[in-house]
């Protein structure tokens, strides 16, 4: 398990990535490229890369004959994508004396090929490939005057794609299963007590007991077969919706999350708030909806402070700090679920994980072969164009920093399905 959260963490091949360089008079940046080795190799320290001014060839796409070749004469020209093949906008360049060819992606990063080795040969200035995404942003950003830019690739290895928060990750989902699970044991045990007792016993403890374990019954969920297959179908058919309408649905799962997860964060917090040595006086008797039960003081305040919490992450959930918040309602989510769901037999376990791992498999790698090379999974997990993302993750941001990290994700993530799924299997291990 935690070499999958290596390999989420890591992203992309980092042996085909390297940096541009952007520096003017106010300010520099450095952005993602994407590049190729068998053209002509990248420069592989920034201080032994020649600086270039970046200038855009006209007509963008470069397919035919540059309009002034003395404009891009020992520059790095920025080349629209285009349908004609690289080989020939590289060519195009390197006739009028460009230094670097810099292809503008119309989407993300992508390794630059030729057709043939023959053309690997004839090319003998550096190209790479910058997202659209990237390209807008430094169109955007303000340099200020004499602008120059630098390409070149930093040396890398196995280590360097591995970071700190792998282990901190790792951490919080075991953790969260362990916790999950032996609450859930507990909780079953009180509902086997109550129902062997029954409801006949008068003792004072016994009844204590039977209440308690009534309680839980009321808030747990029985899943059985048919409830698992109910329950896959509807999740093939939200990650569709999702995939098709993410920019309006995204904002329905994050008020459901918020929700869901400021319950979760009650449910976790209320056998703590029960040792506090105040607030133990109950509401005086009120035909209140919410306090017809005359709780204790400390548990109708506990609500309010949940809900600030819940209401505080949705107004900051793309601010820095946000991940915090979210692991936090995150995990009381999943604590919440894994104590409530119950399994009635190993047979509904396997039914659920064979399911689940049908659809996993058919959304991230079957998915691609008739969605345009896109897995359906991929683009809605992260929230593809969109700024917004959807809230169901574990995330914790990279510890370790490097000229690599604008090519890596920033943070480590890990979905609540990999967390719920081995919490139910650890729980059923728990209640035998």
């Amino acid at each position: 398990m935690f070499f999958t959260f290596t390999n989420q963490g890591a992203g992309q091949n980092a042996g085909q990535l390297g940096v541009l360089h952007v520096e003017g008079s106010e300010d520099s940046k450095d952005f993602c490229i994407a590049f190729n080795e068998q053209w002509v190799p990248l420069p592989t320290h920034l201080d032994s890369t020649p600086k270039y001014p970046l200038v855009e060839a006209k007509p963008s796409t470069l397919c035919q004959v540059p309009e002034n070749p003395s404009k891009i004469q020992d520059t790095a020209v920025a080349i629209q994508r285009g349908n004609c093949t690289l080989f020939s906008k590289a060519l195009y360049s390197q006739n009028a004396h460009a230094r670097e060819v810099l292809i503008v992606s119309n989407d993300s990063l992508f390794t630059p090929v030729a057709n043939s080795s023959e053309e690997y040969a004839q090319v003998t200035i550096p190209m790479a490939v910058i997202s659209h995404d990237d390209w807008i942003k430094y169109k955007d950003k303000d340099f200020g005057g004499n602008v120059k830019v630098q390409m070149y690739a930093p040396p890398t290895d196995l280590l360097s794609n591995i970071d700190g928060n792998l282990a901190v990750l790792w951490l919080l989902a075991v953790g969260t299963v362990a916790i999950g699970a032996y609450w859930a044991g507990i909780t079953n045990k009180k509902i086997m007590r109550s129902v062997l007792r029954g409801n006949t016993n008068t003792d004072g403890d016994d009844s204590n007991a039977n209440r308690e374990g009534e309680s839980a019954e009321e808030n747990s969920i029985e899943v059985t077969p048919l409830l698992v297959i109910v329950f896959v179908l509807l999740v093939c058919c939200t990650l569709l919706l999702l995939y098709y309408f993410y920019k309006y649905l995204v904002y329905v799962v994050i008020v459901g999350f918020a929700l869901a997860s400021c319950n979760g964060l009650y449910e976790c917090l209320h056998p703590l708030v029960l040792w506090f040595p105040f607030g133990d006086c109950k509401v005086p008797p009120n035909q209140i909806p919410l306090l017809k039960k005359e709780p204790q003081i400390r548990t109708v305040l506990l609500i309010p402070f949940c809900l600030a919490i819940a209401i505080w992450w949705g107004i900051e959930r793309n601010k820095s700090y946000a991940w915090i918040l979210q692991d936090i309602l995150g995990i009381s989510l999943c604590i919440s679920l894994i104590r409530i769901i119950r399994l009635q037999s190993l047979k509904v376990c396997t039914l659920l994980l064979v399911l689940l791992l049908i659809y996993d498999a058919f959304f991230v790698y079957i998915t691609p072969l008739f969605s345009a090379g896109k897995s359906i999974m991929v683009e809605v997990a992260t929230g593809g164009d969109s700024k917004e993302s959807l809230p169901m993750v574990i995330k914790v941001p990279r510890l370790r920093k490097s000229v690599l990290s604008v090519c890596l994700r920033p943070y480590s993530i890990l979905g609540f399905g990999d967390i719920l799924v081995p919490g139910k299997l650890n729980y059923y291990q728990c209640r035998n």
